[in-house]
């Protein structure tokens, strides 16, 4: 019996292992065959893939630079309407071939079998051009109504501790209304905030450089943005900081130690007001302030001649200028100047009342 019982074994773990292969590749097959039934979005698929090939750019077919050939689309997408119009309307219909997909215009152009100023934005064969020309073999519809809506992007890791010369692949996660998530590490657009710190590839690779400190990656996705920081150490022993005099001393300190950035020592005087004087101002001392300054013994004239310029006008000035481009209050047209001026005062005058 025994030895029966042995060579069936083999035969019924073998029968056994069939079975669960089976089974495995029906349900995979099942998934397979869902996802490829599932319909393509021209909102959540043919505008990112048409963003990260750069045809929305200002420099290509966007609207703000005028549009290349008279195709113009919404910048980065953010008006998917109007640019399906474009697409699919526009001259006839001339840009979609649905009986030919592939000699689509929108495909032989992005793909450089037609000449295009551009070049080849979507290789064939690639990702990008297989969805669009499944896109077009469906009807090349806007909605069918059943579609979820982004929420928001994720970039992981969210911060990193990278050293100097290695990388740091991320990866980006959309999440939707309906509870699905989507990696579009291959579809997001990647920008470093200090391209002399760090470079970043198309497809999400970090790649940090030989100065410490810290440095910012922008993950844009569809109208939503995402950031990684990356802290490149120099990895100096840290043996003391400064006392904390308020919270930003709080942070500050907290970055040094994890860069190993030793904090300079206390500077002189001197050097104190004209530091300080320009950081706040945007100027030099006069040499009244600078003999006020040098020639007071109260232990607390540091933080008194801070509060003093804070105080001042040439304050306001200096930072109303350098809220200005930040809040885009710079507008060409004549028509525009009273309105500039009217929100540059605003600005100051907020500032100066410190509201």
């Amino acid at each position: 019996m025994n030895t029966l019982h042995n060579a069936a074994s083999p035969r019924l773990f073998f029968r056994r292992f069939l079975y669960l292969v089976i089974v495995a590749l029906v349900s995979s097959g099942t998934v397979m065959a869902e996802e490829a039934q599932t319909p393509v979005s021209f909102v959540n698929d043919v505008i990112p893939v048409l963003t990260k090939a750069g045809c929305n750019m200002g420099v290509c077919h966007a609207k703000a630079g005028g549009g290349q050939n008279g195709f113009q689309l919404s910048v980065l997408g953010f008006e998917p309407l109007e640019d399906y119009d474009s697409i699919v309307k526009e001259g006839h219909g001339r840009r979609l071939f649905p009986s030919a997909p592939k000699k689509s215009l929108l495909l032989t152009k992005a793909s450089g079998e037609t000449p295009h100023g551009g070049g080849n934005r979507l290789p064939r064969g690639s990702e990008g051009y297989r969805l669009i020309q499944k896109w077009i073999e469906e009807g090349s519809i806007y909605a069918t109504g059943k579609e979820p809506t982004l929420l928001s992007v994720e970039v992981q890791p969210e911060r990193g501790l990278v050293s100097m010369g290695e990388e740091q692949q991320l990866k980006a996660i959309a999440k939707y209304s309906d509870g699905s998530v989507r990696d579009i590490t291959r579809l997001a657009l990647y920008e470093s905030n200090l391209k002399n710190m760090a470079d970043v590839s198309e497809q999400g690779l970090v790649k940090v450089h030989d100065i410490p400190g810290k440095v910012a990656v922008m993950v844009r996705y569809h109208g939503k943005i995402a950031v990684f920081t990356a802290a490149i150490p120099l990895g100096a022993p840290i043996q003391s900081v400064p006392a904390e005099k308020n919270f930003i001393d709080k942070h500050v300190f907290a970055n040094l130690k994890e860069l190993g950035i030793p904090p300079s020592p206390v500077c002189d005087d001197a050097t104190f007001l004209r530091r300080v004087t320009l950081d706040i101002c945007g100027r030099f001392p006069t040499q009244k302030e600078t003999e006020a300054f040098l020639a007071s013994t109260d232990a607390n004239k540091r933080d008194q001649v801070v509060e003093t310029l804070l105080r001042s006008p040439n304050y306001a000035d200096y930072f109303a200028s350098k809220w200005t481009p930040v809040l885009k209050n710079r507008r060409d047209a004549a028509s525009d100047i009273t309105s500039n001026f009217a929100f540059h005062a605003w600005i100051r005058d907020s500032l100066l009342a410190n509201v």
